[in-house]
């Protein structure tokens, strides 16, 4: 009777103490990621106010995990706070210095601020990682960050390093076709284009430049059934109707 009645104390003594002690790490894990999964929802559908509380609220249960911090930087950047971004993506640099998706996304925060070469040092630093799987994202920021300096030659071949990354990413061979037009380098430009579109059938700003390049190319034909792509997928857009313009004049 007496060790039983040791056993039963001994266990009232432990649920005691566990309640005590509060949650354990892996609650705390646990919790913190409901609430940055309900943060990152919201900051899709671009809810900042709740999107901010819910991050917050991960960060103070777990403040170690640097998804949170840098998630709550994006935040931040959504809503103009350029100054807690930067503050809360060094924060997420600081618990893993090799997660290069801060480095990006701090790019991301100089290039709002159109701090071009503050942004290309980011996203040199997020391409050092070898390990970091997603490297064209950061080529292409350091891409679009040359193009806006005036680096045209530097911005095709960040563009291209994109590509090479990952041949279907359409945004970054839009963006190389834009370079080169800006050289007048009119043909490369539609060949950026129709790599464009070919791994992005839907793709009306493509489509519509490309109809553009073909006119000053002189190639009609082409022009035309280029800007017809841009009225067939979007045909009530402001486009459509400069598409509809130009098949006109060339007509």
């Amino acid at each position: 009777m007496a060790g039983k009645l040791s056993r039963t104390l001994a266990l009232v003594s432990l649920v005691a103490c566990l309640s005590a002690c509060g949650p354990t790490l892996a609650q705390k894990k646990e919790d913190s990621a409901i609430h940055y999964r309900l943060g990152a929802v919201h900051l899709n559908e671009r809810n900042l106010a709740d999107a901010l509380n819910e991050l917050t609220k991960a960060i103070e249960i777990y403040p170690d995990d640097p998804t949170y911090h840098d998630a709550l930087g994006l935040a931040y950047l959504a809503k103009g706070m350029h100054k807690e971004a930067l503050a809360s993506m060094d924060r997420a640099l600081s618990i893993d210095s090799a997660y290069s998706e801060a480095h990006v996304n701090k790019a991301a925060v100089y290039m709002d601020q159109q701090k071009w070469a503050d942004a290309i040092a980011e996203s040199n630093l997020a391409v050092r990682n070898i390990f970091y799987r997603t490297p064209e994202y950061a080529w292409y920021n350091m891409g679009l960050s040359y193009y806006n300096s005036g680096e045209l030659e530097k911005a095709i071949e960040s563009y291209s390093k994109a590509v090479g990354a990952n041949p279907s990413y359409a945004q970054a061979l839009y963006s190389m076709g834009m370079a080169y037009e800006k050289m007048s380098r009119t043909k490369d430009a539609i060949q950026a284009y129709e790599r464009a579109v070919a791994v992005y059938p839907g793709y009306v700003d493509a489509y519509f430049n490309m109809g553009m390049a073909l006119v000053k190319a002189r190639d009609k034909s082409a022009a035309v059934k280029a800007f017809e792509k841009v009225i067939e997928i979007a045909p009530a857009s402001e486009k459509a109707q400069s598409a509809r313009e130009y098949i006109g004049l060339i007509k």
